[in-house]
């Protein structure tokens, strides 16, 4: 019976850390394959603050890289180590431009994304600056020392 009961703490105490791990960290940076980390690799820094559903989102990608043709699978890289170089705040940015871009119809969505790509650099930076420059625009001024009397 001690031994049934032993058995039994030692099954809880090994598996308690992982119970007590929230659904949103799962799965960990170390429980990927190592075919995952090779695919998300620039991700690894960010990987923990992840949601489930983004790491989710970020699998499936992950899942279609080996069958991408290497000059592909060096882009994806290469948006990822932007993405990961954005601010908490950018990162919304995009995913919410992302977002808006996939509820247009197929049709208007890749007319979209060719005119974008058909930008030269300095178009896409001044059209970069430009949405900055409007989301300033619509933000309130930071408040500075005590509110007015009223």
């Amino acid at each position: 019976m001690r031994r049934a009961l032993l058995a039994l703490l030692l099954c809880w105490a090994a598996l308690a850390p992982a119970l007590a791990q929230p659904a949103a960290a799962r799965p960990a940076w170390g429980q990927l394959t190592p075919q995952q980390r090779e695919a998300l690799a620039p991700l690894a820094g960010d990987w923990e603050s992840f949601d489930a559903d983004r790491k989710r989102k970020w699998l499936e990608i992950a899942a279609r890289y080996p069958s991408l043709p290497p000059e592909s699978q060096h882009k994806l890289h290469e948006r990822m180590r932007e993405f990961a170089r954005l601010s908490p705040e950018q990162k919304r940015d995009a995913r919410d431009n992302f977002k808006k871009l996939y509820e247009l119809p197929a049709e208007e969505r890749q007319a979209r994304v060719q005119q974008f790509q058909e930008l030269t650099p300095e178009q896409k930076r001044a059209l970069a600056e430009q949405a900055q420059q409007g989301k300033k625009a619509a933000e309130p001024p930071p408040r500075r020392g005590n509110p007015p009397a009223q």
